[in-house]
Parts: structure tokens; sequence; C-alpha cells
């Protein structure tokens, strides 16, 4: 009989890691990520769109929104297996949540957590402040050169499944349980579409004080006012600077509206539902 002293002592010392990334794994937030092009133009990613992207070295990119974790909708399927792993107990397993955002989030998360009834106390919060895949699967190779042998990894994305399962290659003999979850998608599916007030619509051609030719409610639950004249890049940025400044917007965001204008020669393609006629 082979006895394998490695093997027998990787037995013994057995160390679990469960690793569950945050945003789309276990809550998916309205949390946007806020592009600003040259020309003053603006757009919103989610943190979905924002990994699958990535960035133009051209744009800027704010991050603010997710300091905080905005209408959050659990995906239970995903929080209760963090359930039942947290309720196993501390002994040989380290619980993580191991996210792309930036540390400073960690209260938010927490905070969140703890009102769906997670105990938190015995999970360790890893928050990278980066998107890249290799963050993930570099933190995941340190844990396994440092002692974890039994390796669970849930997220959303594809591209950071894939980086964790390469681990497999170099550490043969670690268990590496690697799964791209797709429930937040189920939960874009199952919800309602968002109706709007004929009194909001009102509003805004009110506030926009500019020709609008029509609107549509955008796939991030932004409203695209498609403004009936013409702009040239420059002018639209000059809009967009005034617009995203505007007491009137900040008035539409506190009602939980926000409307992004665009111009007439700008494409709107799906998905994006109509909210009015064309108003000629």
């Amino acid at each position: 009989m082979s006895f394998s002293f490695k093997k027998w002592r990787s037995f013994i010392t057995e160390s679990k890691l469960r690793v569950f990334d945050f945003d789309d794994t276990l809550v998916k937030s309205q949390s946007k990520i806020k592009v600003i092009r040259p020309d003053g133009s603006t757009d919103y990613l989610t943190s979905g769109e924002y990994a699958t992207r990535g960035e133009e070295p051209e744009n800027e990119y704010d991050f603010s929104e997710f300091e905080k974790v905005v209408d959050p909708q659990e995906i239970e399927k995903v929080t209760n297996i963090l359930r039942n792993v947290v309720n196993a107990g501390s002994d040989g397993r380290e619980v993580v949540i191991l996210t792309a955002r930036r540390p400073v989030s960690e209260d938010a998360i927490k905070e969140y957590l703890e009102e769906i009834g997670i105990d938190t106390s015995g999970i360790t919060f890893v928050l990278l402040g980066d998107a890249s895949p290799l963050a993930k699967s570099d933190w995941i190779e340190d844990k396994i050169k440092t002692g974890a042998t039994d390796v669970l990894f849930l997220d959303d994305s594809g591209k950071n499944v894939d980086a964790v399962l390469d681990l497999k290659h170099q550490y043969p003999d670690i268990k590496i349980d690697a799964r791209q979850v797709k429930y937040a998608e189920e939960l874009q599916q199952e919800s309602a579409p968002k109706s709007v007030d004929p009194e909001i619509l009102e509003m805004i051609k009110e506030y926009v004080g500019l020709p609008i030719r029509a609107m549509y409610l955008h796939e991030n639950d932004i409203i695209l006012a498609q403004l009936e004249e013409y702009h040239d890049p420059k002018t639209m940025g000059d809009i967009h600077t005034y617009w995203d400044q505007s007491n009137q917007l900040n008035k539409l965001k506190d009602l939980g509206y926000n409307v992004r204008l665009v111009s007439r020669n700008a494409p709107i393609k799906e998905p994006n539902t109509p909210l009015t006629k064309d108003l000629l």
C-alpha cells in the first residue's frame, strides 16, 4: 500500500474556505457606476456591466454609489447558502465576503447582512477595490498557499469564476469548486416593469425647460429624455453639466427618478421602454 505523507497531512489539517461575492451574488442593488465621457455626457453602469465592459481610459468613473447598498433585493438562493455555512460554525472553516468594492463600503455591507438576519461576526470581509478577475483569484491563491485545502467560490461573473478555476492546474491536490450564479438575472426578469406617473413626466418636461421629443425608461431605471433639437457633442456637454448640477434634477432624484438628457440624434436602443409617444 502506497503512503503519501503530503496527502495525509492535508487531510488531518483540512481548512475550508467559503468565499462569496457580494453584488449580484448575495444582493441585487441599484448602486450604479457613473461614467463621465470627455464631452461631458454621462452614463451609468451596473456592477455586472462594468465587470463585462471594463474601463475605457478616456472616461472618468465615479464609484460613490457603491459606498452604500442602494435599494437592495436579497438573492435568497445564495444568502440561504451563506446562512447555512455561517451556522455550521468556524471550526476548520473561514467564511469570506470577497468583493471588488472599496474598503469604505464595508460598514454598509455588514449593516445590510445584519438587517437580513445574517450574523457577520464570524465573516471575513475583503474589499479589494479592484474589479480585475485576477484580483480575486490572486487573493484565493494566497489563502491556498497559507493552508486552505477546500475552496468554494460563488460569483456572478464568469470571468472571476474562470480565473479561480484556473488555479486547479497549479494546485491539483486542492479541492476547488468555483460556480457562477445568475440568480440576480432571475430577479430582474421577475420584477414588474416600473411605471412612471404621468404627473412626473409633466414635471420632467417643466424642469428640463427644453422641448422634449419623447421619454424612455432605460434598463437601469433611468429616464431618458430625448430632446427635440439636434445638438452637437460640445453643446450636449454643456447641457449635461448644467443639468447634472441643477436643483431640478436633485428634486427628481428625491422623488426616486433619475433623468438623463439625450440629443434628438442619439440612438435609442433596446432595452428602453417608451414612456411617451413621439410628441410630434
